[in-house]
C-alpha cells in the first residue's frame, strides 16, 4: 500500500524512526530514521517487512550511523501502511543484565545452599527451587510444594510461629526473619533459617510473599553442643568449686560467677563485684602482687598464675589460687582479662601444718641422731669398760704370781741376810737361796712379760675402738686380741669361741670398726643364740675370697633366727629381749659400721642344720 504525498510532511515529523513504501514499492525512512540509521534501509529490515501486514512486529539488531549496534522492535501499522522502529537497546541490556544477575544469584544460592521460595497470595501456589528442596531434605518426586504440605512437615511447635510470620508480612508488608524446624524424608529434624519479604505489583498491591532459606542444622547442633559444653563447664565449676572472673579493660566491669562469691566468702546480696571492692577485700600484703599480675597480662598478653589472700565477710583469711589470661577481639586487640580461681585455704593450712610437722620430725630426727650418737658413744665406752674388765681379769693372775714370788723372795732374802749377819750362813743354805732366786726370777720375768703383752694389747685395741685411723693389720692376731678382751664374758657364759684364720692374712682398713663389728656379733650370739641349758659353740672363720675381698663368717650352733625376725634384724632399736634391758642397737651399729665405715656388706641367714650365720664381706684395701 502506498502513502499519498499529502501525508509526507506528517510522516517526516514523526519522532520515532519510521518507514513507508513509495509509489514504486521501495522503503523510505523519515527524518528520524535517516538521522539515526542513514538513508539506506538494511536488507534484514527490508526482508522482515516484505509482505508484512498491519499488526505485525518483530525484533532485530541494526547498526546506526555511528556504527553502534541497536536492538529495535519494528511494528507495522495502517492504513496507511507504516513501520515504526522502537529502540529497545536499553531494555534488552537490562534484560541481559537481569539474566546475568539471576544466573549469578542462582549460582550463589547453590554455592551457599540457599533455597528460594515464593508464595502467591491470590493463587496459593508455593514455588521452591532445587536448593529449597535440599534445605528441607525432600525430593521433587516425593514432595509436592504446597502450603498444606509445608505445614505437614513443620515441627508441631513451629507451625504457629511460621503462620504468624506470614500474617505479619501480609498485614504489614515488611521483611521478617524466622527460624523453624522441619522433618526430612528420613524423619530427621532439620533447622531452617528463612527470610520473608513482600512483593508488590505496579499499583502497590501485595501479590506474593517470597524469601530465601538456609539449612542451619549444623549451626543449631553446634550451638546446642556449645550450650551443653557451657553447661558442663558450669557444672565443673560448681563441682570443683572453681570461681570464674572476667574484667573488661575498657569498660572496667568485673564479672563473677556464683562460685567466685563462695571462693571469696562474700554474699552476692550485699557485695558488688567491682575492681575497687575486690582490692578492698584483698589482704593488704597481696594487693601489689595482684596488681602486678594484671599489669603483666595486659602488658605481655600471656597467661599468669598468682596466689593471694582475701578477707571474707567473717573477717577470716582465705587463700586463693587464680589464673589470669588475655582475651582479644577479632582485630587482635586486648579487650578482657579473665581467669579461674580456687579456694586453697585448706591446702595452705595443710601445707603449713605439714611444714610444722616436718620441722618437728626434723627436730625429732636430730634428737634421735644425737641420742643414737650418745648411745654409740656409750656403747664404745661400755666396750672399753668391758675390755678393761677383761684385761684386768687376765692381768690379775700374773700380777698375783709376781706378788707372791716377790714376797717369797723378799722373805728368803731376809733369812739369808740374817744368817750372813750372824756368820751362820752355810754353803748349802746359800746354794738353796740361789736356786730359789733363779726360779723366782724366771717366774717374775715370765709373768711380767705376760702383763706387758696384755697392757700392749689393751692399749692397741682400746685405741682402735676409740679412734678411726686406717692401717694395715693381721686379722688372726687382731681377732685373737678382740676375743681376749671378751674372755670374761665368753668364759662366764659357758660357751666356746673357735677362730679359723690364716696367720698371714692381713687387711688395710679401720681396725677399731672391725673390732666393734666382731664384738657386737659375739655379744649378740652370747645373748640370743643359745637356750639357757645349752653349752654352745661360736665359730669365726676368716678367709680370703680373692685378691680384693675378705669374708668373715660368724656362725653358731644355737636355735637360729625366726623367719619373721630375720628381715628386721638390722633395724635400729629392734630387739627380741627388751625384757632383759636390751636396746636393740648392737646389730644396727654393726651393720652401719660394716657398710659405711668398712665399705663392705653384712648379711644374716639361718644355717640348714640350725643356728645363725652372719657373713661379713670386706675389701682387702679400703678405698679401692
Amino acid at each position: 500500500m502506498e502513502t499519498g504525498a499529502a501525508a509526507a510532511p506528517l510522516f517526516d515529523a514523526l519522532p520515532l524512526p519510521a518507514l513507508i513504501r513509495d509509489s514504486a514499492g521501495a522503503l523510505r525512512g523519515n527524518r528520524a530514521y535517516v538521522e539515526t540509521f542513514g538513508a539506506a534501509v538494511d536488507d534484514r529490515l527490508s526482508a522482515g517487512l516484505a509482505g508484512a501486514e498491519a499488526g505485525a512486529s518483530f525484533d532485530l539488531r541494526l547498526t546506526d550511523r555511528a556504527g553502534v549496534a541497536r536492538d529495535v522492535t519494528a511494528r507495522v501499522g495502517g492504513p496507511p501502511w507504516i513501520a515504526q522502529l522502537q529502540d529497545i537497546t536499553d531494555h534488552r541490556r537490562a534484560e541481559r543484565g537481569l539474566e546475568i544477575v539471576t544466573a549469578k544469584l542462582e549460582e550463589a544460592c547453590q554455592t551457599a545452599k540457599l533455597g528460594y521460595w515464593e508464595y502467591g497470595i491470590q493463587s496459593g501456589v508455593l514455588t521452591l527451587n532445587d536448593a529449597a528442596f535440599a534445605v528441607y531434605g525432600h525430593s521433587r518426586a516425593r514432595f509436592e510444594p504446597s502450603f498444606d504440605n509445608l505445614l505437614a512437615i513443620l515441627h508441631p511447635d513451629d507451625r504457629l510461629s511460621l503462620g504468624n510470620m506470614l500474617e505479619s508480612v501480609i498485614g504489614n508488608p515488611t521483611r521478617l526473619y524466622v527460624e523453624y524446624r522441619v522433618r526430612d524424608e528420613d524423619g530427621h529434624t532439620r533447622y531452617v533459617s528463612s527470610s520473608c519479604a513482600p512483593r508488590l505489583d505496579g499499583e502497590g498491591r501485595l501479590t506474593h510473599v517470597f524469601g530465601v532459606m538456609m539449612d542451619t542444622t549444623e549451626r543449631a547442633q553446634a550451638a546446642a553442643q556449645l550450650e551443653s559444653a557451657k553447661q558442663r563447664l558450669e557444672d565443673a565449676y560448681r563441682t570443683g568449686h572453681l570461681g570464674y572472673w572476667e574484667y573488661g579493660i575498657h569498660s572496667g566491669d568485673l564479672l563473677w560467677n556464683d562460685e567466685a562469691f563462695e571462693v571469696y566468702g562474700q554474699d552476692p546480696r550485699d557485695f558488688t563485684p567491682t575492681f575497687d571492692n575486690l582490692l578492698g577485700i584483698l589482704h593488704p600484703d597481696d594487693r601489689l602482687s595482684f596488681g602486678n599480675m594484671l599489669e603483666s597480662v595486659i602488658g605481655n598478653s600471656k597467661r599468669v598464675y598468682v596466689e593471694y589472700r582475701a578477707i571474707d565477710r567473717a573477717g577470716d583469711v582465705r587463700y586463693v589460687s587464680s589464673s589470669c589470661a588475655p582475651r582479644f577481639d577479632l582485630d587482635g586487640r586486648l579487650t578482657h582479662v579473665f581467669g579461674v580461681m580456687l579456694d586453697t585455704t585448706e591446702r595452705a593450712q595443710a601445707a603449713e601444718a605439714l611444714r610444722a610437722a616436718k620441722e618437728r620430725v626434723e627436730q625429732a630426727y636430730t634428737d634421735l641422731q644425737a641420742a643414737q650418737d650418745s648411745l654409740v658413744q656409750t656403747e664404745k665406752m661400755a666396750s672399753l669398760g668391758q675390755l678393761v674388765a677383761g684385761v684386768a681379769h687376765e692381768v690379775n693372775g700374773p700380777v698375783g704370781v709376781v706378788l707372791t714370788t716377790a714376797s717369797h723372795m723378799l722373805s728368803r732374802t731376809e733369812d739369808v741376810k740374817r744368817q750372813f749377819g750372824a756368820n751362820a750362813l752355810t754353803r748349802s743354805a746359800l746354794s738353796g737361796f740361789l736356786e730359789v732366786a733363779q726360779e723366782a726370777g724366771q717366774l717374775l720375768v715370765g709373768n711380767t712379760e705376760r702383763i706387758a703383752a696384755l697392757v700392749h694389747m689393751f692399749k692397741q685395741v682400746s685405741a682402735d675402738q676409740t679412734g678411726d685411723e686406717q692401717r694395715v693389720f693381721y686379722l688372726r692376731e687382731y681377732t685373737e686380741d678382740v676375743l681376749l678382751s671378751l674372755h670374761t664374758q665368753i668364759g662366764s657364759s659357758g660357751h666356746r669361741v673357735m677362730l679359723v684364720c690364716p696367720e698371714a692374712l692381713q687387711i688395710e682398713s679401720y681396725p677399731g670398726a672391725f673390732a666393734r663389728v666382731l664384738t657386737h656379733l659375739v655379744r649378740n650370739a652370747l645373748t640370743h643364740a643359745f637356750r639357757p641349758e645349752q653349752s654352745g659353740r661360736i665359730t669365726i672363720d676368716i678367709q680370703a675370697v680373692d685378691d680384693a675381698w675378705i669374708e668373715v663368717t660368724h656362725s653358731d650352733d644355737g636355735q637360729g633366727i625366726l623367719d619373721s625376725v630375720l628381715p628386721k634384724i638390722f633395724d635400729p632399736f629392734f630387739t627380741t629381749a627388751r625384757h632383759e634391758n636390751c636396746v636393740g642397737l648392737g646389730l644396727h651399729i654393726a651393720y652401719n659400721l660394716a657398710t659405711q665405715t668398712l665399705g663392705g656388706q653384712l648379711t644374716a641367714r639361718n644355717a640348714p642344720d640350725g643356728g645363725a650365720v652372719f657373713t661379713l664381706r670386706l675389701p682387702r684395701t679400703l678405698g679401692e
